[in-house]
């Protein structure tokens, strides 16, 4: 998942144009196989699986470098990209944002493919449930006007959900909906909420992109806590592996404000809880778990969690 291009007063969301033609140039090597994102959610549904290494592009928000940096070097590379647009600042005509006729232009792209990202990017969280719908209808109704039609794919600002919200666009018929948080996706997590990792210019060196792109999926289910928005902090975290992963006593798991890994316990064979004494940080953070598979490749696995008490 990307944001900005070349935008360098923007490092947080921004990768240089040197890291993605690194990025590009790795991409289309033999032994990747980049499709589109729907071509992912149709094989997740179908649960039919997927060649190894079988990755998709997202980008999120709109920015103009997309169109005037991103995409040439995607379509010469001949690699599809689905772009998820948030519709006010394309509305207002941000001068950082690109114009409707721009994303027109990209939307009638073969390689190209329009995602929802609701109307003023906000942290959906910390809305109510009614303005959160609220933010996604206008939206809906802009997408009608400017494309013609309201995408299917809804990609949550910042990554950010809550249950409420999920079970309430459950009724919209999105074929998928996509959060923000390292980890490998996989088919037994199902269809709402997909992990994706993000880039930026501090996190797209080639040594950290390689890691991403060869990584493998661990398959899990009984998922604690349930939601990612904390109601005890540090919450009791734990989850079972589905599939027949060896060495499951050489993971290691990394709360994103612990400098160092929290202590994991393995029970019975495929359970494992994480625990540890430092409260999350008010925002966002996450769980990070890794570890060695075969080829050299690693598993990660990752869980993202909301603290929205002041």
């Amino acid at each position: 998942m990307y944001h900005r291009f070349g935008e360098n007063n923007f490092p947080t969301t921004n990768v240089t144009l040197d890291q993605i033609d690194q990025h590009i140039s790795e991409l289309i090597k033999d032994e990747y196989n980049v499709i589109p994102l729907r071509d992912v959610i149709k094989a997740f549904k179908e649960r039919r699986e997927l060649p190894e290494r079988t990755i998709a592009i997202t980008i999120d928000d709109g920015f103009l470098s997309v169109y005037e940096e991103a995409w040439p070097r995607f379509k010469k590379a001949g690699i599809p990209i689905t772009v998820f647009i948030s519709t006010e600042s394309v509305d207002d005509q941000y001068e950082t944002s690109m114009t409707w006729d721009q994303i027109r232009e990209l939307d009638n792209e073969e390689l190209v493919e329009i995602g929802h990202h609701g109307h003023a990017h906000a942290h959906m969280p910390e809305l109510s449930l009614e303005d959160a719908i609220k933010d996604i209808d206008i939206a809906d109704e802009i997408f009608q006007t400017e494309l013609g039609y309201i995408p299917d794919m809804f990609a949550y600002p910042y990554g950010e959900y809550s249950p409420e919200l999920r079970e309430s666009l459950e009724d919209r018929n999105y074929l998928a909906t996509f959060a923000q948080f390292s980890s490998t996706a996989t088919s037994s997590r199902g269809l709402k909420e997909i992990p994706r990792f993000a880039f930026n210019e501090n996190y797209a060196d080639m040594n950290r992109f390689k890691l991403i792109i060869n990584s493998r999926a661990l398959k899990v289910k009984d998922i604690l806590p349930r939601s990612p928005n904390l109601t005890t902090n540090p919450p009791v975290i734990g989850f079972t592996v589905e599939s027949n992963v060896s060495n499951l006593a050489s993971i290691g798991c990394f709360p994103s404000h612990i400098n160092g890994a929290a202590k994991v316990t393995l029970l019975g064979e495929t359970r494992i809880e994480i625990r540890f004494d430092e409260p999350f940080p008010q925002g966002r953070s996450r769980v990070n778990c890794t570890m060695p598979g075969p080829d050299n490749r690693w598993y990660w696995f990752g869980m993202p969690f909301f603290n929205l008490n002041n």
